[in-house]
């Protein structure tokens, strides 16, 4: 599972000119009781204020992960500060045999006094399912970064 996890990763980073990767740990929280998480996220370089994206996210109970795909167009952005993007993506679901649900998401990322993390936010709605939301809180660090 982790070697998929990092061909899926290396083959990403490459054929879509990537230009930056993270780590993350944080909470998430909806209708559900609150779950620990943890995430990669790789995103390509910004195109017309808009970046396209692949988070991988694990909870306590998973074993395999969530998919996310999605582009976020860039409505606030502070140079070396708070950025915050709303989008559009794919939930892929292991226990829905990852069959893609549509999404609407909105981040929101603060930089921390230490060099490569950040405070994030995201929230995401479900609009063609019920509406389920939910809202992850977590601190992600840029592990590769090309300009």
């Amino acid at each position: 599972m982790l070697l998929k996890l990092i061909v899926v990763l290396i083959v990403f980073i490459s054929t879509v000119q990537a230009q930056f990767a993270t780590v993350g740990a944080g909470v998430l929280t909806s209708d559900r009781p609150l779950e620990t998480v943890a995430e990669v996220n790789v995103q390509s370089a910004p195109f017309y204020s808009s970046r396209g994206y692949l988070t991988l996210s694990w909870t306590e109970q998973s074993t395999k992960p969530t998919v996310i795909t999605a582009v976020e167009y860039s409505l606030l952005q502070f140079e070396n500060s708070l950025y915050t993007s709303i989008g559009a993506g794919l939930l892929w679901l292991e226990f829905n045999d990852y069959k893609p649900k549509t999404m609407l998401v909105s981040s929101t990322a603060a930089p921390l006094p230490l060099k490569g993390v950040s405070f994030v936010m995201i929230g995401s709605v479900l609009p063609f399912d019920n509406y389920d939301w939910s809202v992850v809180l977590k601190v992600g660090w840029a592990f590769w970064f090309r300009e």
